[in-house]
C-alpha cells in the first residue's frame, strides 16, 4: 500500500469543498431523518444491544437518499442486514445523541433533549466533522453490538486500511456470492463502506436488484474522500497525533470530540465549535444491587456517594471470600460503549475507588458484570433492581437478603 502525501491541488479541493446536507455526501440529512424518526419519544430498542428495532428498516429506508429496497425474508433479519442504517445507528450512539431507558423487554431508544440542543447549535460543517469524529475516533464494535476486531485497533485504522487497498481503477464485487466478499482491514463490516458512502468519501455502485446479503456491486475512489483519508494517513504516521486520535479513556468524556479539528480546520474554517457532550449528573439515593454468582445471590444496598470498591467489598463479605486479589468491573456507558473500573493495584485505571456507585449509568433492570481474581475468574452479575430515596443513616453497604449458600472460594480439590 502505498504511503501517500497531500498535494496542493487536495489541499485545494477540500478548502473548495462546500457542506450541507446533500454535500460531500447525504450524511447530514439521512442523519437527521433517523433521528427525527426516533425522537425524544423514543422508539422499542432491539435485543441485548439495544439496536435500532428491525421493523424500522421498512419505515426508514425509503425516507434514505439511497434507498436500498432489501427484502429482509431471511428467518432472522438483522440490523446490520442493512449496512447503512447500521452505521447511523453507530453514528446516533457514539455521539450521545440517543440513549436508552428502562431495559429488557422495555428498553427504549430515546433523543437526548439537552444533547439535541447542544448538537442543533452547531453549523453544518461542525456537524459533519462530529459525525465524522463520532464513527472514526469514538465509534466502537459494541455500540452497534459487534465484537472487538481481534487487534485491537480503531475504526480510523480499519478504513484507512481499507481505502489504501482500493484500487485505483475501482473495486467489483462478485454479487453472485457476496457472503464471500470481503475488504482488507473491514472485512464484512459493510457498515463502514455505506458511511464512506454517506460521507461523500468513497463512490459506492448499488446493486441493480436485491442481493442477499447487501453487497455493493463495486466501489471506486472519489477525490475528496483521497483527499480526507490522505490527510488522515499523514496527520496520523506522519507526527506525534496518533496517539491522541486512537486512544481515548472509555470513562473520560473530556476530550471525546475536537481530536479531528487541528487537522481539518485550516481546510475548513467554519469548525469553529467542537461538539461538547453535557456532563451527565450522578443520580443519589441507595442502588439496591441483586449480586448473583450462579444460582446463589445476594441483595445489597449501598448508597450513591460509595465507591465501586466499597461494592466489591461488601459483596466478597457476603459471599465469605477473601480480598487478597484484583477486580475488573465493565459495564456499558451511556453511549453504548464498554467502560470498565478495576482494583486499585492494578497497573492502569479508571479504579473503581474513583467511581462513585451513582456515576455507573445504570438504570434499573440493568446490570454490570464483576470479575474478581483473575486467576480463578469469578464472574459475578451485578444487577439493579431500583434506587431508594436517600437515607442518611445508611453509611455503609448493608445486605438485605441471601439466598443459597456461597461457594467455596478455595475448594479442595482432593
Amino acid at each position: 500500500m502505498k504511503q501517500p502525501g497531500l498535494t496542493k491541488a487536495d489541499a485545494a479541493l477540500l478548502r473548495a469543498q462546500v457542506i450541507d446536507a446533500d454535500r460531500p455526501g447525504t450524511i447530514l440529512r439521512d442523519f437527521q431523518t433517523v433521528l427525527d424518526f426516533i425522537g425524544t419519544g423514543g422508539v422499542k430498542a432491539a435485543g441485548k444491544n439495544n439496536l435500532l428495532p428491525i421493523d424500522a428498516v421498512p419505515v426508514l429506508d425509503p425516507k434514505l437518499a439511497r434507498p436500498l429496497r432489501l427484502e429482509l425474508t431471511m428467518k432472522r433479519p438483522q440490523l446490520k442486514s442493512h449496512p447503512y442504517l447500521h452505521g447511523l445507528h453507530l453514528l446516533l450512539r457514539a455521539t450521545g445523541l440517543t440513549g436508552v431507558e428502562g431495559s429488557g423487554d422495555k428498553a427504549r431508544l430515546i433523543v437526548d433533549p439537552i444533547v439535541l440542543d447542544v448538537w442543533n447549535s452547531l453549523n453544518p460543517t461542525e456537524k459533519y466533522f462530529s459525525l465524522l469524529e463520532g464513527w472514526l475516533v469514538v465509534g466502537r464494535p459494541e455500540m452497534i453490538g459487534e465484537r472487538d476486531n481481534w487487534l485491537g485497533r480503531d475504526y480510523l485504522m480499519d478504513c484507512l486500511s481499507a481505502w489504501g487497498h482500493v484500487p485505483g481503477r475501482g473495486r467489483p464485487f462478485n454479487l453472485s456470492r457476496p457472503q464471500e466478499e470481503r475488504l482488507f482491514g473491514i472485512g464484512r463490516n459493510l457498515f463502514h463502506v455505506a458511511l464512506m458512502d454517506l460521507f461523500g468519501l468513497l463512490e459506492v455502485e448499488l446493486p441493480s436488484s436485491p442481493v442477499k446479503p447487501w453487497c455493493p456491486a463495486a466501489i471506486k475512489h472519489q477525490p475528496f474522500g483521497d483527499a480526507v483519508f490522505t490527510l488522515l494517513w499523514q496527520s496520523s504516521f506522519g507526527s506525534d497525533n496518533l496517539d491522541l486520535l486512537l486512544h481515548h479513556n472509555g470513562n473520560d468524556e473530556d476530550g471525546r470530540f475536537g481530536r479531528l479539528q487541528p487537522i481539518f480546520q485550516p481546510y475548513f474554517p467554519a469548525w469553529q465549535k467542537v461538539f461538547v457532550l453535557p456532563e451527565p449528573e450522578a443520580k443519589d439515593g441507595v442502588f439496591v444491587f441483586r449480586v448473583s454468582l450462579g444460582k446463589v445471590w445476594r441483595q445489597i444496598a449501598i448508597p450513591a456517594d460509595l465507591s465501586l470498591d466499597d461494592l466489591v467489598g461488601a459483596i466478597l463479605d457476603c459471599f465469605d471470600f477473601d480480598s487478597d486479589h484484583l477486580y475488573e468491573f465493565t459495564y456499558r456507558d451511556r453511549f453504548g460503549g464498554l467502560a470498565r473500573a478495576l482494583h486499585p493495584y492494578c497497573d492502569e485505571g479508571p479504579f473503581g475507588d474513583e467511581v462513585r456507585v451513582g456515576e455507573v449509568p445504570l438504570n434499573p433492570g440493568q446490570s454490570m458484570k464483576l470479575v474478581y481474581d483473575f486467576g480463578d475468574n469469578w464472574q459475578f452479575d451485578v444487577k439493579l433492581e431500583r434506587i431508594d430515596p436517600p437515607n442518611k443513616r445508611l453509611k455503609k453497604p448493608r445486605v438485605l437478603e441471601k439466598h443459597g449458600k456461597a461457594p467455596e472460594q478455595y475448594p479442595r480439590w482432593d
